[in-house]
């Protein structure tokens, strides 16, 4: 038999091992949908966002205006209380309603519509009134909009107040509104400003001395010479400016303009432009002090000095760095140091070799100021690691920018107007803009349409008008008691005539009377006001903003 000459069927395929596919660049789908607002505060920000409960009080447009702004950007969740219908008048001015709502819980309608915004939101509707609320607990922040009843309203803020939640009252009336936060303390980290580059330039590192002395002007050619960086440049300026001024850098006006005058004469052409950024440099931040006179006041705080268990972490960390600066590894008694360098004019190198000599410094700084918190952290008895390691490197980058917000609350405002002693410079500093700021005048206005309806148990009306500035004159007197308005320059007829415009047209319009356009604006102002309070980042506002938009203009007033 022939022997089979064909070959052994061939395979269509081998199984070869698994390959480990690289990590895709690309964004995750939360982070691709909310990139623009992660610029703005970053994922410690958004996670604050996602985490908060907002409370607001009444379910009118402005309301409505102020949450959606909140529900986009992915806001946890908010619950409404109102214990309205809806009606005629709330579906022409609110875009978060439609004839159907008609008859219906106002609540309920404008959390339905809400919610269609993001299905990732949760929205809560408790119709009910004002008073029937015992439990402020769950939220993270109450938004108080256009509650009719000054007294609840004052019970409110002051259950806030006790639970140490901040609270944002929102007045309108027609075309004037006014938004006032209350916080009793909020501390801020991450306060967003221009520049966190913090050069030494007044006070250099020895690693940065030692690598500005390494650069000999003298064995440069010209290419070399133009690519100086500019913080180099300065170093070994204010170096030769300290040996001939026993150890002092320039002060005052005369000193610094005769030292850029010697920085820029150092160029040997004139398209040297690290030599003109040198010049700008030291303009922008060569006489920085050593630390902040805002940072002093927070070291000499009680709320750093005694500390325990119980200290809030801003607190501790502050302690940390507080002890930072007298440590005896850190003989320049100046800040942890942040580590950014600005772009400039340099080689490639160059800029390499300095930005790894301020990136070394900041990491040692950030190593001493962990191992402080540590110890300070057992020393109250806690867990030396109960406190996030990246918690501690943002505090530290930004330990130059604290801010701590201590406000009053509306009590405090009702019963002791910071405004008094201030109408006159207020009043004369109106005058002075064309068209006058009525500012003053709206706030008292609807500070007085508050006494109305506390004294009437109703909102005033047309014709309410002079009442309503009789009121609101007697608010003005009582500030003013003890100045002499006319000696600067305020005269009695034209005040009085303005809050009396002021006040008739709020008579027209009385308190809560909702217009589109104010509402829109309204929703926009005050969602920023509390995107900056949950995030705890940026400068929330620690007075009144007043709207005027006949004028089309906003004031502020520390009430």
């Amino acid at each position: 038999m022939a022997e089979d000459l064909l070959q052994p069927p061939v395979q269509d395929s081998v199984p070869l091992p698994p390959v480990a596919q690289p990590a895709s660049d690309r964004p995750d789908a939360h982070t691709a949908k909310f990139d623009r607002q992660l610029r703005l505060w970053a994922k410690s920000g958004q996670q604050a966002l996602e985490e908060a409960h907002v409370l607001v009080v009444g379910a009118n447009a402005s309301a409505a205006s102020t949450l959606k702004n909140l529900v986009l950007p992915n806001v946890g969740q908010f619950t409404i209380i109102d214990p309205e219908t809806v009606t005629e008048a709330d579906i022409g001015a609110n875009f978060f309603l439609d004839p159907s709502s008609l008859g219906q819980p106002r609540a309920e309608q404008v959390v339905r519509f809400l919610l269609e915004l993001n299905g990732d939101v949760k929205g809560h509707a408790l119709v009910q009134p004002l008073s029937t609320l015992t439990d402020l607990s769950p939220y993270t922040l109450v938004l108080a909009v256009d509650v009719e009843s000054p007294a609840e309203l004052l019970a409110l803020s002051d259950a806030a107040w006790d639970k140490h939640i901040p609270l944002i009252k929102v007045d309108s009336a027609g075309f004037y509104a006014a938004l006032r936060t209350q916080v009793n303390e909020v501390t801020i980290v991450e306060t967003h400003p221009e520049s966190i580059v913090d050069l030494r330039l007044s006070h250099p590192f020895p690693a940065l001395v030692a690598h500005a002395h390494s650069f000999d002007y003298a064995a440069m050619d010209s290419a070399q010479h133009s690519h100086v960086p500019a913080v180099v440049i300065l170093v070994k300026a204010l170096e030769q400016w300290k040996l001939a001024h026993d150890g002092k850098v320039p002060t005052g006006s005369t000193e610094r303009k005769e030292f850029m005058d010697g920085v820029a004469r150092q160029k040997r052409q004139s398209d040297e432009e690290n030599f003109d950024e040198a010049v700008t440099l030291f303009r922008r931040a060569g006489t920085r002090p050593g630390i902040p006179s805002e940072i002093e006041a927070l070291f000499s705080d009680p709320a750093c000095e005694n500390i325990t268990a119980s200290t809030p972490v801003f607190w501790l960390l502050l302690h940390a760095v507080r002890a930072f600066v007298s440590h005896p590894s850190n003989p320049s008694r100046l800040l942890p140091l942040s580590g950014a360098l600005p772009d400039m004019k340099a080689s490639s190198s160059g800029y390499v070799a300095l930005q790894t000599l301020y990136k070394h410094k900041a990491r040692e700084d950030l190593a001493l100021v962990r191992a402080l918190v540590a110890d300070t952290l057992e020393r109250v008895g806690l867990d030396r690691d109960s406190v996030g390691s990246d918690e501690i490197e943002t505090f530290v980058k930004h330990a130059a920018w604290l801010k701590v917000v201590r406000g009053r609350s509306l009590r405090m405002e009702h019963e002791a107007c910071a405004l008094k002693g201030q109408v006159g410079a207020l009043l004369a500093s109106a005058s002075f803009q064309q068209p006058p700021d009525a500012s003053l005048f709206i706030y008292t206005a609807l500070r007085a349409a508050s006494l109305f309806t506390a004294e009437h148990a109703r909102s005033p009306d047309r014709d309410d008008a002079p009442a309503l500035y009789a009121l609101a004159e007697r608010l003005v007197r009582e500030w003013s008691e003890g100045e002499d308005l006319e000696g600067m320059g305020v005269e009695e007829g034209g005040w009085t005539e303005g809050l009396r415009k002021v006040c008739a047209e709020v008579a027209r319009a009385p308190p809560g009377t909702t217009l589109p356009q104010t509402s829109a604006l309204l929703g926009g102002l005050v969602a920023q006001e509390a995107i900056k309070l949950i995030t705890r980042q940026y400068g929330p506002l620690d007075r009144v903003c007043v709207w005027d938009g006949i004028r089309s203009g906003t004031g502020v007033l520390r009430p």
